[in-house]
């Protein structure tokens, strides 16, 4: 930071005051639930975007920032909605106080489907980065060495 040690001060004083008068709403809540709702929000943004940035090579920066955005989002806005007492019985409150039920498909979804709209931003060498992390390192090298190309098989 430009402003050294005191900007840096400043900074942290300002967000632990912002999280104290958040988490003021919440002392009425156990522990366990909002463990649970901090998983449920990991699990419904980040979760998504590891498997298929690991393992599904027509990801796109569009649908990965896309899907991580309302899944999150959709997360958070369910556990306020349970916190000011949308729903108190019945599916609702089921589904509004454990979201990771509706919002992890919807991540995975959103994700999918924007990736395939936006085909055009993927990056050019991501055959080449998918192959590096899956294949050991040996079989690389011998497919260098050989002069043969990527296949996708």
């Amino acid at each position: 930071m430009r402003g050294g040690v005191g900007t840096f001060r400043l900074c942290a004083i300002i967000a632990g005051t912002i999280a104290t008068i958040a988490a003021l709403p919440v002392n009425r809540f156990s522990l366990g639930l909002l463990v649970g709702w901090a998983f449920a929000i990991a699990a419904s943004s980040f979760c998504p975007l590891i498997v298929l940035g690991i393992w599904w090579r027509r990801l796109t920066w569009v649908g990965a920032t896309a899907g991580v955005l309302v899944g999150g989002g959709a997360c958070c806005c369910a556990i306020v909605a349970t916190m000011f007492g949308a729903a108190t019985r019945g599916w609702g409150a089921a589904l509004l106080g454990q979201p990771a039920v509706w919002t992890v498909p919807l991540a995975f979804s959103v994700m999918i489907v924007t990736s395939l709209l936006t085909r055009a931003s993927t990056p050019p060498h991501v055959e080449h980065m998918m192959l590096r992390m899956h294949l050991p390192e040996g079989l690389i090298r011998r497919t260098y060495r050989a002069g043969r190309p990527y296949s996708r098989a």
